[in-house]
């Protein structure tokens, strides 16, 4: 499921409220379930053991937040569908509208896709902004308590351990027991369900991991306000580096490079220059030249492998408790969709609550999320898979996908309907079978012409753009870039 197929928002499919929900993580997949919950419970609790103030800042409890994020069309349209009015909140608390037809630029294969066919938005911002963007809407709801400072310790469970009816959490230096009628774990990575179904006889779902060897940095550098060039350039098979360009907040441009299977980006200032320089396209190099560094700090995050669980595949599950978000499954982040992931999961966590019978809600979800992971961990482990060196559980079919995937980029630098496709899969609004398309396929697969070449989008090496407000700019929730793209010649 992507944004195309995930039925959306409907406030009436739940009527009555009662009971209480506890939400362990106050990230992004966190509060975006907190939203659901309160619509099915007359209180929900959002712990987490990080304060939660109500400023733009990092959390010790988000490692990767001083590193790019973007929000893609599929997040932003479900985010807008949720929180009514959050695309602008963000933008006027200084995040930033791209208009991805004209500023943004990816390098793939020798050379950069063509523009697309028409405006569409991306919005950019630091994650510390996107979440304090999201927690002052979520601590707005009725019956919603954000609880910081406040680390979760253990669940509470019947005798059996049928069913989760609560957390142990330490607040104060003391232990406190809070019971819930459901508990939703939203703790990334660091997920301790896994262990504890183990610990009281439950078997633990399989998992499926992707060995990349990642590392990625982030350095700050100022921007002019009217230049919001965007640029992509992702590692790609046998080239190990990359590197992107994001505007963000008070007129700064965050600058990524990452590099895979042990190919790590320095944390130096002159050699993350020499780094750069290395890539295939000089914009990154120049930029990180020419621009003042608002600090030298360069924060590094390491990403070892692509983790899903698959919770999907077990028949027994205790009542009262559902994994989302990161929990469930984490991606490779240059690819930037675990925001998206996450609010397609809570649609689904809506739809799933929206029944009489509230009796097995996690495997029932389960159910409904993998579809949401599948074309996640479908792109991003496929395009892992290019590299000889990544090591673990291959998807079926990923030989020839990237085959055809590497066509289509190809041609995509010079044919707008396919960039249009492409993007429609990165931004999670289409699922990537929809690259296989009858009029998509004959655009890559028929013979290349000589006036093609004409046709190439100007690099963004001395182009400065200047932001434009613009009403096909200003797009509704499911209004984005969403055409088809089933073009002719």
């Amino acid at each position: 499921m992507t944004l195309a197929t995930v039925p959306q928002y409907d406030s009436e499919q739940l009527s009555d409220r009662e009971g209480h929900a506890v939400v362990v993580g106050a990230g992004i997949a966190g509060l975006v379930a907190a939203r659901v919950l309160a619509d099915a419970f007359d209180t929900v609790t959002v712990l987490d053991r990080d304060p939660l103030p109500d400023e733009p800042v990092v959390r010790p409890g988000v490692p990767q937040a001083r590193q790019i994020h973007i929000l893609w069309e599929a997040g932003r349209a479900t985010l807008e569908e949720l929180f009514p009015g959050y695309s602008e909140a963000l933008r006027t608390a200084g995040g930033v509208v791209i208009d991805g037809r004209r500023d943004f630029y990816m390098y793939s294969h020798g050379d950069f896709l063509a523009a697309g066919s028409a405006p569409f938005p991306l919005y950019a911002a630091t994650r510390p902004l996107y979440e304090q963007v999201l927690r002052r809407h979520v601590s707005e709801l009725s019956g919603v308590r954000l609880r910081g400072n406040c680390p979760f310790l253990e669940y509470l469970a019947d005798d059996g351990a049928t069913s989760v009816n609560g957390v142990v959490v330490r607040d104060d230096d003391s232990e406190q027991e809070l019971a819930a009628d459901l508990v939703v774990d939203a703790t990334g990575r660091t997920s301790r369900t896994p262990n504890w179904l183990e610990k009281y006889g439950y078997a633990p779902p399989a998992i499926d991991e992707v060995h990349v060897d990642l590392a990625y940095s982030a350095s700050r550098i100022e921007r002019p306000a009217d230049d919001h060039r965007t640029i992509g350039v992702l590692a790609e098979a046998p080239r190990t580096r990359g590197g992107a360009v994001v505007p963000v907040e008070d007129d700064r441009w965050l600058v990524n490079l990452h590099g895979l299977h042990g190919d790590h980006p320095p944390t130096d200032v002159e050699e993350s220059k020499d780094f750069a320089a290395s890539l295939p396209t000089p914009i990154v190099k120049a930029l990180l030249d020419e621009r003042p560094r608002v600090s030298e700090e360069i924060a590094v995050y390491p990403f070892p492998s692509n983790r899903r669980y698959r919770y999907e595949d077990l028949e027994r599950f205790p009542d009262g408790l559902v994994v989302v978000g990161d929990a469930i499954a984490s991606f490779n982040p240059i690819y930037g969709q675990g925001m998206s992931v996450a609010a397609l999961e809570a649609l689904l966590l809506h739809h799933t609550l929206a029944t009489d019978d509230r009796a097995q809600v996690g495997l029932r979800f389960f159910d409904r999320a993998a579809d949401v992971v599948e074309p996640a961990w479908m792109l991003a482990t496929g395009a892992d898979f290019s590299f000889p060196q990544t090591d673990g559980d291959r998807p079926r079919g990923t030989a020839f996908f990237n085959w055809y995937l590497d066509r289509l980029l190809r041609k995509a630098h010079t044919d707008s309907v396919l960039t249009d496709a492409f993007t429609r899969v990165l931004s999670m609004q289409q699922s990537p079978t929809s690259l296989l398309r009858p009029g998509v396929m004959w655009r890559v697969l028929r013979p290349s012409r000589k006036d093609e070449q004409s046709s190439r989008r100007e690099p963004p090496h001395s182009h400065v753009t200047s932001h434009i407000e613009d009403d096909e700019m200003r797009s509704s929730p499911r209004e984005g870039n969403n055409s088809d793209a089933t073009g002719g010649s």
